[in-house]
């Protein structure tokens, strides 16, 4: 008989997919670039999101949108998830696409074939009427409920030490109060290596790009983004102590210019 589970629910949704869609073909002709970009990234999202087989994690995705869920009392899935997100937006950006979504918790069936229940309604309202800009973003009280599943599952304090340090690494505070995935200074907690300032020369760039579109809808995003790039340079001199990064990367990370 089937039956729902309490889980952990990511409603994820790639912004501009029609237009992206629109840009692989031209004039009737197929753009044989934008098709193999396009189906990259596709690719890029369920390789990404579906690590770490064996535990309750069920990934689903169609078309511009991808549902991932894993149980609450999953452990296993606890330590990576929201690294996992985070490295997927990275990545993403990389190929100038940029995601929107909303992170729940509720009542769900999610199975290879199929996905319904609340939790999934709750992530798609949410993300399709509160995430507002190309951000991830999910309500404290999940957190609160992944770190007392997490406590009830190991006694071992390093280990809860480990679990709230590497959740909170990725995660920040919005202006209008909202928790989301940082892919700004949340980066800084997943790269150490060079490609981190490839990664910020990339996100200028495409955020700049971006500015060129006068669609009020399609601004604001752009215009989000720019802000929390800007914020970044300004936050850079008293955090960057805080991360495991190369006094080279650090030196020219610093001297990044603000987006105008």
């Amino acid at each position: 008989m089937m039956q729902y589970e309490n889980r952990i629910v990511l409603f994820l949704d790639i912004l501009g997919f029609q237009k992206i869609i629109d840009e692989t073909v031209d004039k009737l002709e197929d753009k044989q670039e934008r098709i193999e970009k396009l189906y990259k990234s596709l690719l890029t999202i369920k390789a990404e999101v579906s690590k770490e087989k064996g535990t309750s994690k069920v990934v689903t995705q169609f078309s511009d949108s991808i549902v991932v869920s894993f149980k609450e009392n999953d452990s296993k899935e606890f330590m990576d998830f929201f690294q996992s997100i985070l490295s997927l937006l990275i990545k993403l950006i990389k190929q100038d696409i940029i995601c929107r979504g909303a992170i729940s918790f509720g009542k769900l069936i999610h199975t290879n074939d199929i996905v319904f229940g609340p939790a999934l309604n709750d992530a798609y309202l949410t993300e399709s009427t509160a995430a507002l800009y190309p951000r991830v973003i999910l309500d404290r009280s999940i957190i609160d409920n992944l770190k007392f599943q997490y406590k009830a599952s190991t006694q071992d304090m390093v280990s809860r030490m480990r679990f709230s340090s590497g959740v909170w690494s990725t995660l920040n505070v919005d202006t209008d109060d909202k928790l989301y995935i940082d892919y700004f200074t949340g980066a800084l907690s997943i790269i150490h290596d060079p490609s981190i300032l490839e990664y910020f020369k990339e996100l200028r760039k495409f955020i700049i790009g971006g500015q060129r579109y006068v669609t009020p809808s399609i601004k604001i995003k752009y215009g989000w983004m720019k802000n929390k790039f800007n914020k970044f340079l300004d936050d850079f001199p008293s955090i960057q102590s805080e991360y495991n990064l190369n006094y080279e990367y650090l030196n020219q990370l610093g001297r990044f210019e603000k987006i105008k």
